[in-house]
């Protein structure tokens, strides 16, 4: 299981997530996997949980996106995609985050989990920071990941994409420090308007 972070500012969004791919049986199969798609540095598609359906989707996903791409059309099919019944129900687990900069020219982005049925729409205004993680598990609870961002956001700064990937390697590396199923190898990714 990974963990991906998303940050989000008026002007610039970063995403980042750990390189650990563990198999059915947890065996280590990469250290260095990288858990979202880059689109013409002006959208991105992040993923967690069941690794085959993740990216399956995320490929059907990517024909969608272009340089007038509706973030909220594509949220909307994929709410609509996840309704059943019985979330508790489903073979696999996907947790997806989309976004990048809209149609007004805005940064916005979008989460959606596949288990609980459960998705949120950021739009950072102002001097607003928005942020979120893909990560299943008692993790983000356990941790106080959310409480922990802040308190790394205080001391990094949260001003330019660099200090915000600063607090957003920390985070990662405190998650690693509690995780055995995330490791320190990040990779990552900066939205600019």
């Amino acid at each position: 299981m990974s963990f991906v972070s998303i940050l989000g500012r008026e002007n610039f969004l970063s995403v980042m997530s750990d390189g650990k791919l563990l198999g059915e049986n947890n065996e280590v199969l990469q250290e260095d996997y990288q858990n979202f798609i880059n689109i013409g540095n002006s959208a991105f598609i992040a993923f967690a949980g069941s690794q085959g359906p993740c990216e399956e989707l995320s490929v059907q996903m990517l024909p969608y996106f272009d340089e007038k791409t509706d973030f909220a059309a594509i949220h909307q099919a994929l709410v609509d995609f996840f309704k059943v019944d019985d979330p508790s129900q489903r073979d696999v687990k996907i947790m997806i985050a989309f976004g990048g900069i809209n149609l007004e020219g805005r940064i916005e982005f979008y989460t959606i989990d596949s288990g609980t049925s459960t998705s949120e729409r950021y739009l950072p205004e102002g001097e607003d920071i928005k942020f979120c993680f893909l990560r299943s598990g008692e993790l983000l609870t356990d941790l106080n990941v959310k409480g922990k961002m802040i308190e790394l956001l205080r001391t990094t700064g949260a001003g330019t994409p660099t200090e915000c990937i600063s607090a957003q390697k920390l985070l990662n590396d405190y998650a690693a420090d509690h995780d055995a199923s995330v490791n320190k190898k990040t990779t990552r990714m900066v939205i600019k308007k």
